[in-house]
């Protein structure tokens, strides 16, 4: 199965969130979780991206993936609005 690589940044964070800021970012390679030395992905957010990122990572026909559905995803906690983009990694 042919994956896509995906880079997930964070564009939008409001609210007391003391873990993630605006221009944070991670990635998924080759079906993969890779996060740059010294930063660090929140368990919530990351829970919250885990279904998307599955969905987004399998190579499909234009208009019929996730992302031509929807790229920005909010973490769950209600007291912040932290909201990430999921874009495909291009080289």
């Amino acid at each position: 199965m042919a994956f896509r690589d995906l880079k997930i940044t964070c564009v939008k964070s409001e609210g007391p969130c003391s873990r993630t800021k605006t221009g944070d970012t991670f990635y998924v390679r080759n079906a993969c979780l890779e996060i740059p030395e010294g930063e660090n992905v929140c368990l919530f957010a990351l829970s919250s991206l885990l279904t998307p990122l599955s969905g987004a990572i399998i190579r499909s026909e234009k208009g019929e993936g996730i992302l031509d559905i929807d790229i920005d995803w909010q973490c769950p906690d209600s007291e912040a609005k932290v909201l990430f983009r999921i874009e495909e990694e291009t080289a």
